[in-house]
């Protein structure tokens, strides 16, 4: 019986935000009463399945050791430890374009602390933690599919790649040099890494996923059609290796879900109506950024786009927002556990350190935006 309880304590505490979603969801429901036309047009069902459809190929590419083999061919560059840290920090930042920042973090979080304690540098783990993971927040913010707000604010607005990239590039040009720079202490004793065997990384499969989210990216960019894109990759996944639907982060596709049903239920009310549209309206990048520190930026793109004017400042203010407390950014998460499992782990320091830096990124950031409005 204790055990039940605390295995269900924990599911409770894994899921926090997914239940107090649908929390929301089903209250709001009741209180306003259910519409099936309200809830039909809130449900915006090209969005879900394009996250799925990416998360699908994605967890095969990674499965298939894709992002490893990045890893490896890069190391034969690196000579010390700086250039080392710096490999594990950039690998991140720009993977993270293409694969999302959860995923780039889970696929090189754990071979930095890996990698590290076998040189017996133990003592980088922090400080090339809480960069990877800036680095994987950051860069993830250039591209429509970095991650799920951008992915959200890129369909839901009708954004133009073009009109996205170039409100987004400067914020991830100013990280990258910030980024070198806090990087530039680290000492460059020299790194001897053994040779390492690889087995043959891109087979006909590999390329089949390869070719799979190619035809995602046409989705996003609105060549293809996402139904038709769904049933392909869905369908090919389905003969070819159908274990990775069981990688597909269904948690984050439902949170989507509630926080669609009870945005568009609190937005039915005229009262909300009119106080959100006077307190968003023209605030719009401090709100989002303020609100991400709280609830983090995905549950508050979602909550702020039915009330917003200015689609470029909300996505700025929540990619921005992904910045400072441990929970602006969901991502963030994955490398604060892979860290607690590590020897020797001191998690009050991690996040004293982690918030110290990202503070540093954010005020930065913040101080851009008021010096250059046009651009940050």
């Amino acid at each position: 019986m204790q055990s039940a309880l605390n295995h269900l304590v924990k599911r409770f505490q894994n899921n926090i935000d997914l239940i107090v979603a649908c929390v929301l969801a089903i209250v709001s429901t009741c209180v306003i009463g259910f519409d099936q036309d309200r809830i039909e047009s809130a449900l915006n069902l090209k969005i879900l399945l394009l996250l799925f459809c990416l998360m699908l190929v994605v967890a095969a590419l990674r499965k298939a050791g894709v992002l490893n083999y990045l890893y490896l061919k890069s190391s034969l560059f690196v000579k010390d430890t700086r250039s080392l840290a710096r490999l594990f920090i950039f690998l991140n930042f720009f993977v993270s374009m293409l694969v999302t920042n959860d995923v780039s973090l889970i696929i090189f979080v754990p071979l930095a602390i890996d990698v590290l304690t076998k040189l017996k540098r133990q003592d980088l783990i922090i400080q090339v933690l809480i960069l990877q993971t800036i680095a994987a927040n950051m860069g993830s913010t250039l591209t429509p599919i970095g991650n799920p707000q951008n992915l959200f604010i890129y369909t839901y607005f009708k954004y133009e790649l073009l009109s996205f990239l170039s409100a987004t590039l400067p914020i991830v040009l100013v990280c990258f040099v910030l980024l070198i720079i806090m990087t530039h202490n680290i000492d460059r004793a020299k790194v001897d890494f053994e040779e390492q065997a690889q087995s043959k990384v891109f087979t006909p499969k590999v390329y089949t996923f390869m070719v799979l989210f190619v035809l995602c990216i046409l989705c996003v960019l609105r060549v293809l059609s996402i139904e038709i894109v769904t049933v392909i990759v869905a369908s090919t996944m389905m003969l070819i290796d159908r274990e990775q639907f069981k990688r597909v982060d269904y948690k984050l596709l439902m949170l989507f879900v509630f926080l669609f049903v009870f945005v568009a239920n609190i937005s039915s009310l005229p009262i909300v109506q009119e106080k959100a549209l006077d307190f968003v309206q023209d605030y719009e990048y401090f709100v989002s950024l303020t609100l991400s520190q709280i609830i983090s930026n995905v549950p508050a793109t979602v909550m702020l786009s039915s009330f917003t004017s200015d689609p470029k400042a909300l996505l700025l203010g929540v990619d921005v927002g992904g910045l400072g407390t441990i929970i602006a950014s969901m991502a963030s998460l994955i490398t604060f556990k892979f860290y607690t499992r590590t020897d020797g782990a001191k998690p009050l320091y991690f996040m004293r350190k982690f918030t110290k830096y990202n503070l540093k990124f954010l005020l930065v950031l913040v101080t851009l935006h008021f010096v250059l409005p046009s651009f940050f």
